[in-house]
């Protein structure tokens, strides 16, 4: 752990996003929305990681040594931590597998023998499949990566990523478009389709539009071609920015040492992660990580992840390598995104590298490939080989304060004292296609594609009336079938509501973070949030038939004024209008174009183009002025413009939706129209 100069607090505090990058640079307004959505994301998994398990768990209290630099963020030191990318578990499970057996294990997957499925108490466990499992599951390092071969079968390019799926999950809310655009252009294959990307039988219950598949057939796997594969996040199940910062966050909790005090040496690191129950034991990460953060608490310090959090690839150690031609192999090595330097936002130059995804290829202008090259002597016939020639890191951020008191080893509640554990909420349709995708894997394991979810709150428009939604829970007391054991879910805001319609028991996936799955029990739910609800982020609480409430999960919803982006066609608001109620649409805020080449490129409101054109045939609604806000109820369209009082007549959801040309019958439709209007519906 290397300590840097101390840089200076700033206020207010918003998080960066992964090594400073800027996915919309030459849209200020989608990257202002991505920079917003991404620190309030990352704001919330800290939030998450800092209440610690109180529900099950034992000897597991709030953190007082680790710091939200959004709530508070003093004056700090910069320290980076860095370990192998190489998976390091699996040479501790096949210890007498030759180096090119492993790295052969490391590449596909494919694996000699069965493992413990309790690491941490082998005599109690049973044989397993290698696990995580999943298409790349077993590189689980936090940096993972896909081949590309020849005709011949030799290597031609290797893709590196250590890039987070919040980040892409996120990316994907502010404009699937563009995620498309960077996979195309990140791995070189313009054949890429938004279709290939989005989740077949689902829909973003906002937009109407496509949800983000993460383990989509260009981000899957370890083979890479033409019709499918590629590296562009992380996708093994404990490979995510949430599950790195809980990690940080129960390792600033000081554990006993059997041995007297509460500090351990680096050899004593997997036991310190079994009796705090953080990680995976034997990987070169999560001991690592764990431990040394532990370290720096014992000396006093409060942490946190520096900003901007994230894993970073290191710059490989290319003294080993030797080409035919003795070209420096340097020379091919690209950074596709990310960078060799970062600074904080005062200035600071940070320690190592801030590498998010790499390319490993030669030039096709050379007469040999990466299959030509060798490291230590030996051909690259493994991407593996290249993973072992450099390190992954996160960077701390720490200033002085106290020791903390030290607690026992991690234990379990009695039933009396068990509650029910909130652990993630989705729209349903989302759910029901998530869990019911069976994702293969080199292990014949497959497992339901919901283990590549995130924690990334659920949005939902205030106003917003009957979502159906789902909540999957552990040690929750509901029987399927028996409402009257049907738990009760509520918000800090009473505005928010939630009944429980009905229950499904044994929901086998891997909560993101988890290693393997384990049984949960999902809640179907309908969800109203009331006119007066807060906008923001909002904690669920979840009770046991005959238990008191017990502690929030944080962040698990995301109440948001109803917004109508210009470039996509008709949009939910989730407002369910019923005849003879009066409903009242109001513009807010917010400019939008429905054509850039008119009105001197200037956005203009919701009442449309101040020059008036009238809207042809084949626009959201003729002869209204084309810009304007157009509403729909069923088959009922109408003009809303700056505000308007629906018919009482009308019932079903309120849509909402720019005038434009929905068909592209006279240029390119919604592609070239920009902003988005904030509108206020208000009902009775």
């Amino acid at each position: 752990m290397k300590k840097e100069e101390k840089i200076a607090a700033s206020a207010p505090f918003t998080f960066r996003t992964p090594a400073g990058i800027q996915d919309f640079g030459a849209e200020p307004a989608k990257q202002n929305a991505m920079n917003t959505l991404w620190s309030q994301n990352l704001d919330g998994f800290i939030q998450q990681g800092m209440q610690s398990n109180q529900w099950n768990t034992t000897n597991t209290p709030p953190t007082t040594n680790y710091y939200n630099p959004v709530a508070d963020n003093p004056a700090s030191s910069l320290a980076n931590v860095q370990w192998g990318a190489f998976p390091g578990r699996l040479a501790y499970n096949f210890p007498t597998a030759s180096q090119n057996d492993l790295n052969k294990m490391a590449d596909t997957g494919v694996m000699p023998g069965q493992i413990s499925d309790d690491p941490c108490n082998q005599s109690s466990g049973t044989l397993a499949p290698y696990f995580p499992y999943g298409p790349r599951g077993w590189q689980d390092e936090y940096c993972e990566w896909a081949i590309t071969r020849n005709a011949a079968g030799k290597i031609t390019r290797i893709d590196f990523t250590c890039e987070n799926p919040e980040y892409w999950n996120s990316l994907w809310l502010v404009d699937p478009n563009k995620v498309l655009e960077l996979y195309q252009s990140i791995l070189d294959k313009p054949q890429i389709t938004l279709a290939d990307l989005s989740l077949p039988g689902a829909v973003n219950p906002q937009t109407g539009g496509p949800i983000y598949n993460p383990l989509n057939k260009w981000n899957s796997g370890t083979d890479s071609n033409t019709t499918s594969g590629g590296a562009i996040h992380l996708t093994s199940t404990p490979n995510t920015i949430q599950t790195e910062i809980g990690l940080a966050t129960a390792a600033t909790v000081l554990r006993n040492n059997p041995g007297g005090g509460t500090s351990w040496q680096s050899s004593e690191y997997n036991e310190l992660l079994c009796d705090a129950q953080y990680g995976q034991k034997h990987r070169n990460s999560d001991p690592n990580i764990g431990g040394t953060v532990n370290s720096f608490v014992n000396s006093g310090n409060v942490v946190t992840l520096a900003d901007p959090p994230g894993l970073y690839i290191q710059m490989p150690d290319f003294s080993n390598y030797v080409t035919p031609d003795s070209t420096n192999a340097a020379s091919f090595w690209t950074i596709k995104r990310g960078s060799e330097t970062l600074k904080t936002q005062g200035g600071v130059s940070m320690p190592g590298n801030f590498i998010l995804h790499a390319v490993f290829e030669v030039p096709a202008g050379l007469p040999y490939v990466v299959g030509d090259i060798k490291i230590a002597g030996k051909p690259i016939s493994w991407g593996s080989q290249v993973a072992a020639t450099f390190k992954m890191q996160i960077v701390a951020s720490a200033y002085q304060g106290t020791v903390p008191s030290g607690y026992p080893a991690v234990g379990s509640t009695s039933p009396a004292n068990t509650l029910a554990q909130p652990e993630q909420l989705f729209y349903k349709d989302y759910f029901n296609a998530m869990y019911g995708t069976l994702v293969p894997n080199p292990s014949n394991h497959p497992i339901p594609l919901l283990s590549n979810s995130t924690f990334i709150p659920a949005k939902i428009n205030v106003g917003t009336t009957s979502a159906q939604m789902v909540l999957t829970c552990a040690t929750c007391t509901a029987v399927s079938g028996q409402p009257n054991t049907y738990p009760s879910v509520t918000f800090e805001d009473p505005n928010i509501t939630a009944q429980v319609t009905s229950v499904m028991e044994n929901i086998s996936y891997a909560v993101p973070g988890n290693s393997s799955p384990s049984n949960s029990t999902a809640l179907f739910l309908t969800v109203s949030v009331g006119q007066n609800t807060a906008i923001g982020i909002h904690n669920l609480y979840l009770t046991n038939v005959g238990q008191s409430l017990g502690p929030p999960m944080k962040a698990l919803l995301n109440v948001a004024p109803i917004e109508v982006i210009a470039n996509v066609k008709w949009q939910k608001t989730g407002v369910n209008i019923q005849t003879g109620t009066q409903v009242t649409i109001t513009y807010k805020s917010g400019l939008w174009t429905a054509n850039p080449n008119v009105n001197g490129g200037d956005l203009y409101n919701a009442a449309g183009n101040p020059a008036f054109i009238p809207a042809k045939s084949g626009y959201t609604m003729p002869g209204a002025d084309e810009g304007a806000m157009i509403g729909r109820v069923g088959s009922s369209v109408f003009l809303v413009g700056m505000g308007v009082t629906v018919p009482t007549s009308l019932s079903g959801e309120l849509e909402l939706c720019i005038n434009d040309d929905l068909n592209g019958i006279y240029g390119v439709g919604f592609a070239d129209n920009q902003g988005a209007i904030i509108m206020e519906v208000s009902v009775g």
